[in-house]
């Protein structure tokens, strides 16, 4: 192995989601590294793309609306042979498969994945089915036969992951978060000027069923009632192919101006800081970025209790109870005059333990390792 470990990246890029931060702060923090090369091809131009180039990291964009699978494959297999990667790193299923098979094609360097959070499983039925179940087939062979280590965010998911691939494959690598450009970035939200006497709850996400934004708007509804006389302010952070349907919900809720749809935000870490609470209420969730965001912003956050949300959210705000009723409870709890010192003590430890500084050492540790192992074996 050369002094200076070369690491390709595969992504998507097609959205700025909780899986597209993390990748974007690994590479980055990875890049800051001496002994370290990064580089990231990615299937679509985007935030990710642009805040990439601005690391000073090379990106490869093999655009997936203008090329087949195929025609995605020959141009990995060519991004290759000309970036020499001593290890490829790939993220999301497609990239994946792609970036599994044109390595084995093309020299076949190690390989490891991140699986960011569970799978949505959704019923499919007749030719959409078969090909879905296909390709989840060919991602989990990939993983078991032309990749070496599956990074789990958490350890139900390493827990998960253990059904469907070799133990000793696996390994629980929490997400970090740059905390201090996390702070460096919050700024003074708009809502929170325009109405600071306002208590302004906050959900932050895909609009996609299993965000359950419908929980949330119900959770709104509820506390309206309960409390009509409050001055609440509700807010959706985030866009989605759900939103015209939640913006219907909120409508027969009767919500009218208390709830604002957003759509997506660039000031996100602004938005999260200018509320009283943050509320994460998806069926199934591995590690949000956004949960770890809003604890360096000192945000009380209300989760359900799944995932690595039970990590990083002190119990007071988590939530078993996953409908309106237990999330309008665990709202008022966030309102208790203790609320923010109890986030505050419980950050002390999530902060060490999710820094981004140490997730980009220990995943530069692994990707040594299995280099090594590799270069041993031949």
């Amino acid at each position: 192995m050369s002094s200076v470990l070369r690491v390709l990246h595969i992504a998507s890029g097609d959205l700025w989601a909780g899986a597209e931060v993390q990748a974007c702060t690994l590479m980055s923090q990875l890049a800051r590294m001496a002994d370290t090369q990064i580089a990231a091809v990615l299937m679509n131009e985007g935030t990710l793309a642009e805040k990439l180039r601005c690391s000073g990291i090379s990106v490869f964009v093999l655009d997936e609306h203008k090329s087949s699978s195929f025609g995605i494959l020959s141009d990995l297999r060519d991004v290759l042979r000309r970036w020499r990667p001593d290890l490829v790193h790939t993220h999301r299923e497609k990239e994946n498969i792609l970036g599994s098979l044109a390595n084995r094609t093309c020299g076949s360097v190690p390989s490891v994945r991140t699986v960011h959070g569970a799978k949505e499983h959704t019923a499919r039925r007749g030719l959409g089915g078969v090909r879905h179940r296909m390709v989840n087939g060919l991602d989990r062979w990939c993983g078991r036969a032309l990749q070496q280590r599956i990074i789990a965010v958490t350890r139900e998911l390493g827990t998960q992951l253990r059904q469907q691939f070799p133990a000793e494959k696996i390994v629980v690598i929490e997400n970090g978060v740059d905390f201090e450009a996390v702070r460096r970035e919050a700024g003074v939200a708009e809502f929170r000027a325009a109405e600071p006497d306002a208590t302004h709850i906050g959900i932050a996400g895909r609009l996609v069923a299993v965000k359950r934004v419908d929980i949330f708007l119900e959770t709104a509804a509820a506390l309206l009632r309960r409390t009509p006389q409050h001055n609440w302010r509700f807010h959706v952070l985030g866009d989605g192919p759900m939103r015209s349907h939640l913006e219907g919900l909120a409508a027969r809720l009767r919500l009218g101006g208390r709830v604002i749809f957003y759509g997506h935000r660039q000031d996100i870490a602004t938005c999260v800081g200018g509320l009283d609470a943050l509320v994460i209420c998806s069926d199934h969730e591995g590690m949000p970025m956004i949960a770890l965001e809003a604890v360096a912003l000192g945000v009380p956050t209300v989760a359900h209790a799944i995932g690595g949300l039970v990590e990083v959210i002190p119990r007071e705000f988590l939530v078993s109870r996953h409908d309106p009723s237990g999330y309008q409870a665990a709202v008022l709890r966030t309102l208790r005059e203790d609320a923010r010192a109890v986030a505050a003590g419980h950050a002390t430890g999530t902060l060490e333990q999710f820094s981004a500084q140490r997730n980009a050492e220990r995943i530069r540790a692994l990707y040594e390792e299995v280099v090594l192992k590799t270069l041993r074996r031949k």
